[in-house]
């Protein structure tokens, strides 16, 4: 390795970017060795801070030549709700990058932690790891709902209708598992050994989820009743919509969508079961794995007011990619006043070309 970059040999490898890795990985960390950190340390030459994540391109210098390497990050939703802002880096900047590298593309590395320009040390999630602990740590602080806010929400909640967030359970990472996860058929691996993680990936490329990949999204969704037979979830991610019709009929002529025709009853006050049909969304999960023609999914979503929880338990059944039905049951919490907020999405000329 070139001097300016450092190696350094974990014992064991930290977790990416101090986050679950769903929450950035909108492509495979496979890729990644994560027993070997590596230093670099150059400038800011261009700032990509866009959904779907944050991409760097640090320019350094070896020997009086220099090389660009593409860093990249979690979310900006994700910053965000730590309170980490685009003005804190700016091109230009003299940086220090820590992070891993890929194994299959050159100067392109996974960041976990940054040495600013200032000269402080910035953690790029909740719970990470110091990289520079000789130096002060950069203080932020996500800025949550006021008072206000929070009496409001508390007012206007009414069992499923109200703003939904990712829970302590098992976090349903399943939309990014490798096929080993899941029961597939003959079909589906030979799909899936196709697929370029780069050119096909649909987040990406700002491709938003259908069912039932966007129930395993990691950001808020919000359920609203429409009128007596409808009603609305929206979903921060992507900024997508999806409808549920109360007490209809499957209509099987009805033109197929990403997100389905769903159909909706209440079994109780707090509990309601969900069917959707007329499914046309190739994607299974987030990392190559398809769907087939025949998809459709199950949902049966239980409220518990006392505890602030939805409880979500997922069926889905495909017989081109699944050799039995899928299950998976996840967790969402209620934290008054947590907006839905806007996602937006911009493809990264990392992977527009």
């Amino acid at each position: 390795m070139k001097a300016l970059v450092k190696l350094l040999t974990t014992v064991t490898a930290i977790s990416l970017v101090a986050m679950p890795a769903a929450v950035f990985a909108h492509h495979s960390t496979s890729e990644y060795d994560q027993t070997v950190k590596v230093e670099i340390e150059g400038s800011i030459a261009r700032k990509f801070w866009r959904n779907p994540h944050v991409i760097f391109h640090v320019t350094t210098m070896e020997n009086g030549q220099e090389e660009e390497w593409i860093v990249e990050g979690a979310s900006v939703s994700g910053q965000n709700r730590q309170g980490i802002t685009s003005d804190v880096i700016n091109v230009g900047d003299m940086v220090k990058v820590a992070g891993y590298v890929s194994t299959r593309r050159d100067n392109d590395m996974i960041m976990q932690n940054i040495l600013l320009d200032g000269g402080q040390e910035l953690m790029l999630g909740r719970n990470g790891t110091r990289f520079w602990p000789e130096v002060d740590r950069l203080q932020t602080s996500s800025t949550g709902p006021t008072a206000a806010e929070i009496a409001e929400a508390e007012a206007n909640a009414d069992g499923l209708f109200r703003v939904w967030s990712w829970g302590a359970l098992e976090r349903g990472w399943w939309f990014f598992a490798d096929p080993d996860a899941f029961p597939l058929t003959h079909a589906a691996l030979e799909k899936f050994a196709t697929w370029d993680e780069y050119t096909e990936n649909p987040q990406l490329l700002c491709v938003p989820p259908g069912m039932p990949l966007t129930m395993g999204n990691p950001y808020p969704i919000e359920f609203t009743q429409h009128d007596e037979n409808t009603i609305v979830m929206q979903a921060h991610e992507f900024d997508v919509t999806r409808v549920i019709h109360l007490d209809a009929e499957p209509v099987p002529t009805v033109e197929e969508n990403i997100m389905g025709y769903s159909v909706g009853r209440w079994v109780d006050e707090n509990t309601l079961e969900v069917d959707t049909t007329n499914i046309n969304y190739p994607y299974f999960n987030r990392v190559g794995i398809s769907s087939g023609p025949d998809l459709t999914v199950h949902e049966r979503f239980v409220i518990d007011d006392e505890a602030g929880e939805m409880h979500y338990f997922l069926t889905v059944n495909d017989p081109w990619a699944l050799t039995e039905t899928f299950e998976k049951e996840m967790l969402w919490i209620w934290t008054p006043g947590q907006p839905l907020g806007a996602y937006g999405c911009e493809v990264s000329e990392v992977y527009s070309q």
